[in-house]
């Protein structure tokens, strides 16, 4: 089992050990897990755009799996930018590798309750965080997808309108990348109009404030799934840096407005708000630490708690008297 305790990055953790090992865009180790961290190096890791990372804090209890291990990440990162630089130069989106990282991502996507994405990745440029942003994204949108039981090929249209859906920025940085990006697709016959329309409608919202004005049952399905994902995943990498209970706490507050009811439900049941190794406070007053998820319960966790000299496990499912009250930061 891995000894990890997920935590915002800042200067609280000088000389802490790093719990997962962290790597450029072509696989060089950046830097080694159970390295110590001191001020250059944490400076050093939000100046590449890092918000959070696991710590080495020697509680071998916690179950951690990767959603995408980072072998199979370093390659979908390679191969999409190259889809993103051809694009970039021949106006021009390659179905056929699209389709490949699809199938990787399907291939090896693990579903268990208890697996996260790892930010463990160091950008090198703006096509770099481009990738890591669409990676998480079509990964929390096949999620929701196989959530909402969808058929393989229904799934797959999904996939690729969500990693897709930001390839305008590669032309413009304004609100006008969805245009670019819908029309980039829609000028390739072999993509599928419920692909495009992911990025058409990125931005539409439930009550019709969007910038197309279209509202509730009018905007797709899919469209909707990649909207909230991407809502959320923007905001765990907000430049002061978040923790995924704090981002659905976002979401929630915008949900009346925004979002489409039955695919917020789906949404919160998919993503655990309180991760493997989060260390967090109960009802009672006690600190404990996340050490496993309750699948479809994402709020009520297994934890582990240090009482009268030794560790203690509750599951709040069936403990219904604790509730966690705060996250330790």
């Amino acid at each position: 089992m891995n000894k990890m305790k997920l935590v915002i990055l800042s200067s609280k953790l000088v000389g802490e050990k790093l719990g997962s090992s962290i790597y450029t865009e072509d696989g060089v180790m950046f830097l080694k897990k159970g390295s110590n961290l001191s001020e250059l190096t944490i400076k050093r890791l939000r100046n590449i755009g890092m918000r959070t990372i696991y710590i080495d804090d020697g509680n071998d209890q916690v179950t951690l799996q990767e959603i995408i291990p980072t072998t199979i990440r370093l390659g979908l990162t390679k191969s999409l930018r190259e889809v993103f630089e051809e694009a970039l130069k021949t106006q021009n989106v390659n179905y056929s590798k699209v389709s490949q990282i699809i199938k990787e991502i399907l291939e090896n996507i693990n579903l268990s309750e208890n697996a996260v994405l790892i930010n463990n990745l160091v950008p090198k440029d703006d096509i770099a965080k481009l990738c890591n942003h669409s990676i998480d994204v079509t990964i929390y949108s096949i999620m929701i997808g196989i959530r909402r039981k969808l058929n393989e090929r229904k799934l797959i249209n999904l996939a690729i309108g969500a990693l897709l859906h930001d390839i305008g920025k590669l032309f413009t940085k304004g609100q006008e990348h969805t245009k670019i990006g819908y029309q980039l697709l829609k000028s390739n016959t072999l993509f599928s109009p419920t692909s495009y329309m992911c990025i058409y409608e990125l931005y539409e919202k439930k009550d019709g404030s969007g910038p197309l004005g279209i509202k509730e049952d009018k905007i797709f399905e899919f469209s909707k799934i990649v909207s909230i994902c991407n809502a959320y995943v923007k905001y765990i990498n907000d430049e002061k840096g978040i923790l995924p209970h704090v981002a659905l706490e976002r979401i929630t507050a915008e949900a009346g407005n925004s979002y489409d009811e039955e695919i917020y439900k789906d949404f919160i049941n998919t993503i655990y708000c309180y991760p493997n190794g989060l260390s967090v406070k109960l009802n009672n007053g006690q600190d404990a630490v996340v050490i496993a998820q309750n699948k479809d319960s994402a709020t009520r966790p297994i934890v582990q708690v240090k009482e009268n000299g030794k560790y203690n496990f509750y599951n709040l499912l069936s403990n219904l008297t604790l509730f966690i009250v705060e996250v330790n930061l």
